[in-house]
Order: C-alpha cells, then sequence, then structure tokens
C-alpha cells in the first residue's frame, strides 16, 4: 500500500499544518478488507464498490484508495489506471464517480490531494466522472462531464410508488398487470443473451431518433458471478420483464449501501409497443424497497434532454415520469503532463494522414 510522504522536521505554519491535520490519500490495488463498513460509513454508492468499478470503469489496474485526516479516515475513492502506447509507465487514471467523503466540506482540499497523489505517481491525464456524484456544485468541478440523473426515493410502502408516477406510466403499469406480465432474475448465458437483444433494439431505435449510442455490455464476468442475493452490501443482477414465453425488457442494476442504479437495458421491439420499461423498472423498485434499498437511480441524461428539441427529450419524460428529482452531476478532466498529452494528439494526426 502506497502512503504519504515523510513529514518528519517539517516547521508549522498557517499552510502547513501539522500532520494529525492533514488530508492524505493511501491507496492499494486491492480492495480493503473494511471497504463495506468503510462505505456505509462515508455513504459511498455503488460506483465506489469494487464491482462498481468493474461494471462501470474500462479495463485497467484498479486503484482503491483512503483519505486519512490523522488517524481517522474520512474519505474513499476507486478507479483504474490505463496503459497507453506512447509510455511504458501508466499515465492515464479514470473513476466512474468522485470520492465519497464524511463531511461536504472536505470536498475542495480532498480533491486537490487525490490530484496531488495522481500526479506524484505518475497521471498524466485524469477523469472523474459523474456517475451517481452526489456533491453541490463546486468550482473545481467543470462542465465538460455534466449531466443530470433521475433519483426515485424508495420505502417499504411499496404501494406509494405508483401513485407518484405520472398518468402515462401509471396506465403502463394496468397494462402489465392485466396482461399478467412477471419478472426474472437471469444469470450467465441467458442475462448476456437478454441485455444483449434489448441493447441491441435500443440502439436502433435511438439511431432513428438522432440519438445514436454504441451497444455494450460492460464486465460480462460480473454477469457469471454466482448470485450474492438482494440483501448483500453491494451487487449487480439482470431483471427482465416476460409475457409467458416472450421476452418484453430487461436491465442491469447495481447496487451498494442501500441505494440502487440502473446501468443499461432496453426493451425487445415487442415489450416497447408494451411500453414494458416501465412496467420492469417498477417491479424492480418495488423488490429492491422490500430488500431496504431506500433510491433508484434511473441514470443520467444530458442537461440539454429538457429541451423538447433535443434528441434525448424522450428519455428524459420516460424518467422524470416516474417522479424522479433531477440531480445535476458533474466530474471533473485535468491534464496533469500536457507534454504527453499533445503527444497521443500528434499521433491521432498523423494516422488520420495515412493512407485507408
Amino acid at each position: 500500500m502506497r502512503s504519504c510522504p515523510s513529514q518528519a522536521g517539517e516547521a508549522f505554519s498557517p499552510d502547513n499544518p501539522p500532520r494529525e491535520k492533514r488530508l492524505c490519500w493511501r491507496t492499494s490495488v486491492t480492495c480493503p478488507e473494511d471497504w463495506g463498513e468503510r462505505l456505509a460509513r462515508l455513504d459511498g454508492g455503488f460506483f465506489h464498490s469494487p464491482l462498481g468499478l468493474r461494471v462501470g470503469a474500462p479495463s485497467g489496474e484498479p486503484l482503491f484508495g483512503t483519505l486519512h485526516l490523522g488517524r481517522d479516515v474520512v474519505g474513499l475513492a476507486v478507479g483504474v489506471w490505463r496503459r497507453c502506447r506512447l509510455s511504458p509507465r501508466r499515465r492515464h487514471f479514470y473513476a466512474p464517480t468522485l470520492p465519497a467523503l464524511a463531511d461536504a466540506s472536505l470536498h475542495g482540499d480532498a480533491v486537490l490531494a487525490w490530484r496531488e497523489h495522481l500526479r506524484e505517481n505518475g497521471a498524466a491525464e485524469v477523469i472523474l466522472d459523474s456517475f451517481d456524484s452526489r456533491w453541490d456544485h463546486h468550482p473545481l468541478l467543470n462542465g465538460e462531464r455534466a449531466r443530470q440523473e433521475y433519483v426515485v426515493t424508495l420505502d417499504s410502502r411499496v404501494g406509494e410508488l405508483a401513485p407518484r408516477f405520472d398518468e402515462t406510466h401509471r396506465r403502463h403499469l394496468r397494462r402489465g398487470e392485466r396482461e399478467g406480465w412477471e419478472i426474472r432474475l437471469l444469470q450467465g448465458d441467458e442475462a448476456s443473451a437478454a441485455l444483449e437483444a434489448v441493447q441491441y433494439a435500443a440502439a436502433r431505435r435511438a439511431e432513428v431518433r438522432g440519438d445514436a449510442f454504441e451497444s455494450r455490455l460492460p464486465a460480462l464476468a460480473a454477469l457469471k458471478k454466482p448470485r450474492s442475493g438482494l440483501d448483500a452490501s453491494w451487487g449487480v443482477e439482470t431483471f427482465a420483464a416476460w409475457c409467458r414465453d416472450m421476452l418484453l425488457a430487461a436491465v442491469l442494476v447495481g447496487w451498494a449501501n442501500h441505494r440502487a442504479y440502473y446501468i443499461l437495458g432496453g426493451s425487445t421491439p415487442e415489450g416497447y409497443g408494451r411500453s414494458a420499461s416501465v412496467w420492469l423498472h417498477w417491479a424492480v423498485m418495488r423488490m429492491l424497497a422490500g430488500h431496504g434499498c431506500t433510491a433508484y437511480n434511473l441514470g443520467g441524461t444530458p442537461d440539454s434532454a429538457v429541451r423538447p428539441e433535443s434528441p434525448a427529450h424522450g428519455l428524459f419524460r420516460f424518467k422524470h415520469g416516474f417522479g424522479a428529482e433531477i440531480v445535476r452531476c458533474r466530474g471533473v478532466r485535468w491534464e496533469l503532463h500536457p507534454t504527453h498529452l499533445r503527444a497521443h494528439a500528434l499521433a491521432r494526426w498523423l494516422f488520420s494522414r495515412l493512407p485507408a
């Protein structure tokens, strides 16, 4: 485990506080055994868990960081180191979300200390993404990775969920109940096949409306893991809606610390015609609420999605129709060694000049 550099012999000043008052990041490539306890105490979410890192980050060397103030652990962060062809060293760092911290007053100092720690360990580029980011706006966070997410509050009174939905969503729920749809938990190849089918159909529909995205299935190994159960500290499951032997919709959902996050999913053409995704999200919310989840994050859209002319406006109306709170999320990208990044730009330019 990497620790803070020694500060012995340094004089005290207002800008150089004693060691017990300093913030210090310590990191490890393996997940500490007490991560679950710390994640819960520091109000972390799914993307702070080892499984969330596998699902939400590109392949690379994992990194688990704990922020220390004297003897106390007051924050945690995760991410992956990525190598590139231009250096034998790892130079690129990506985190799916911002650090989890004990106190909002630590935001600025904690992020600056994290940036300096990564710089000292060779990072040329750092991306702290905005997934399930729960920070208020901070001057250190830029608009480059801005988005908004849609969070539905859950409690044990699951019967009170549907009345908060808009009338169109409630009508789709009645259809599902009338036709006897059922929810199933899928694993392994069955989960992969269902998610691939609905992602492909969703990508084709998005392309038609001018909001194209690339169909992807992250962390397939996570889909083949032994089931941990919905009461586990963190986990990921594939939920699917069926009408007898017909697949209508499927979603991949992760959770940690009693908060769930919709990762990806969609409907088959048959399910899209019946608006089955509304029913499936409602059924998942009910199931997770019964296992202690208090929030269900429907994922994000660009800020522009609120405007009727946006290609993503339909997605905005779908997510907001669940009575969700809109949460503004921001991340940050730092260029810590511009010379290395200019070399990347030059390499891309040279590659573009090669004959096809």
